[in-house]
């Protein structure tokens, strides 16, 4: 019988950040440390939870549970002496979310600048891999890891990021979708699932779902003034007017780009929102794909982020956001909406603004005042530049509850009882004549093999050297930090498996996260 062929092993080089004290590498097997060099992996303890086919990038409840043990790695008193060595195994996949995960600790908990964050592994053998968006369609728009660190860095420059103010169990509790499923974008954002609720508005708040209830308070007590819905709906408006929170309905087609009317409209909405220091909820079906085309389109009009740096941004607070053609979308319109600060003003309340001003033309409001003989013809009504776009998406990612099945096969079309529910929320909602249904097909979701580590292989440690003169000098701190990373430390034996890499969201009727509360406890 012939032999079989032993698993093909990569030699890596291990990457310095800082000499002789952290370094970044990839192995195949788990490495032994020795009285120079201790070893530690986040690759089974922080997994990503796929959507479909993506992978990454790592959030920031990741990097912050990373920082913690990374500095209780380098103060414990034996590694002292020691270099650490933050590695993944080498699939690309695991060396893409260590290198973003590291570069960007680096520009966020230690303020370097992003081009020596980048530094280390701009001519790292074999490259980085780009990370990819959560949708079904083949992947045509990709994010490479400087487009990440710059979308943090520009957001922590911009002052719309401070891990000193970033609550992780916060995070981990309401990103669940038993718990509510929403992510603040700071500083103006929440971004969140539509909730679904057929009962009436007016029940009070012991008889509300869990999810609902704690949506509505986190609104209340976080000054959430506007509710921005963008899907056909699936509630009762009035469950948010009733508690002093505007409503206000956006609705287009599931995978698809909203046209430019309807984004200044929402642009001169936030405006108004925004200058009164509140906040402005926004949500979609799944709260990921339409939700973070005008979240994005807001965020480059105000902070002159470009399209890659907000997509990436977005994605860090809130995995998955934007989705398919509308990150097209996103970059092919990036500077009209920069241009906008300075061709747009907001123009007069209007009702279909929930009585919010739109931005509207300079152009427009100089010709009222003036009244010029000939009428100047508004851009309102231009032809849009769409042509370029890929088609819509087929599907958007969902995230399932932790009730919900995991396994890798699901059924093309909804069951009965989902039918029943929308049928029951539909007749609820027809006083607000929203009119358009949701396309959101059901797609089969594939199967994916995780990565295993091959055994026995002695390590040699190499070094590329990149000189820096930055030290290491913020501490995190967390008040439960050190009993829920405690098993990050280090060990002398580690053995790899025991939680797969790259964890598949399961679904029904689509493809949606795994609870946080079923992942993210350490073992």
């Amino acid at each position: 019988m012939p032999s079989q062929p032993s698993p093909r092993r990569v030699r890596i080089a291990t990457i310095e950040f800082l000499k002789d004290r952290l370094y970044l590498g990839a192995f195949d097997n788990t490495p032994q440390d020795t009285d120079a060099i201790v070893h530690f992996s986040v690759d089974d303890s922080l997994p990503y939870n796929a959507f479909h086919h993506d992978f990454g990038p790592l959030h920031i409840g990741h990097l912050y549970t990373f920082a913690v043990a990374l500095h209780e790695t380098l103060a414990e008193e034996e590694n002292k002496s020691r270099a650490v060595v933050f590695y993944s195994r080498t699939n690309p996949r695991a060396r893409a979310n260590a290198a973003c995960v590291l570069c960007c600790y680096m520009v966020l908990v230690q303020s370097w600048p992003p081009h020596l964050a980048l530094a280390p592994i701009a001519q790292a053998e074999p490259p980085v891999m780009p990370f990819r968006d959560a949708g079904y369609s083949v992947a045509d728009f990709t994010l490479s890891v400087q487009d990440v660190v710059y979308g943090v860095w520009k957001a922590k420059d911009r002052g719309l990021l401070d891990m000193r103010e970033f609550n992780l169990e916060e995070y981990e509790k309401y990103e669940r979708v038993e718990m509510g499923d929403f992510n603040t974008i700071p500083p103006h954002f929440v971004a969140f699932a539509s909730p679904q609720y057929s009962s009436s508005p007016d029940a009070t708040p012991r008889k509300l779902p869990v999810a609902i209830r704690n949506v509505l308070d986190f609104f209340v007590e976080n000054n959430v003034a506007l509710v921005v819905r963008l899907n056909s709906p699936l509630y009762d408006k009035r469950i948010f007017e009733n508690r002093g929170i505007r409503h206000l309905d956006m609705i287009f087609e599931d995978g698809t780009c909203p046209d430019m009317d309807m984004v200044r409209r929402f642009i001169g909405a936030c405006v108004e929102v925004t200058s009164q220091d509140k906040l402005i909820a926004v949500h979609c079906k799944a709260g990921l794909g339409r939700t973070g085309c005008l979240i994005g389109a807001f965020l480059i009009y105000a902070y002159s982020f470009t399209a890659s740096d907000v997509i990436s941004y977005m994605r860090f607070m809130r995995p998955g956001m934007v989705v398919g053609p509308q990150q097209h979308w996103l970059y092919l319109h990036q500077h009209e909406f920069r241009d906008w600060r300075h061709t747009m003003a907001l123009g007069a309340p209007t009702a279909d603004v929930a009585g919010y001003r739109p931005l509207v033309p300079l152009s427009s409001l100089k010709e009222k005042t003036a009244s010029p003989r000939t009428p100047i013809r508004s851009i309102l009504g231009e032809v849009e530049n769409n042509a370029a776009l890929p088609a819509p998406t087929p599907g958007q990612p969902r995230k399932p509850s932790a009730g919900q099945s995991r396994s890798r096969s699901r059924s093309v079309s909804a069951t009965v009882d989902e039918r029943n529910t929308e049928q029951e929320i539909d007749q609820i909602v027809n006083n607000e004549n929203a009119g358009m249904d949701d396309t959101e097909a059901l797609v089969v979701r594939k199967t994916r093999s995780t990565s295993v580590s091959p055994n026995g292989r002695s390590v040699s440690f190499s070094a590329v050297t990149t000189t820096t003169t930055t030290t290491m000098t913020t501490t995190i701190a967390s008040p439960s930090s050190s009993s829920r990373i405690s098993s990050l430390r280090p060990q002398r034996h580690v053995t790899s498996g025991s939680i797969p890499v790259e964890k598949v969201r399961g679904a029904s009727g689509g493809i949606r996260k795994v609870s946080a509360k079923s992942t993210k406890r350490l073992p």
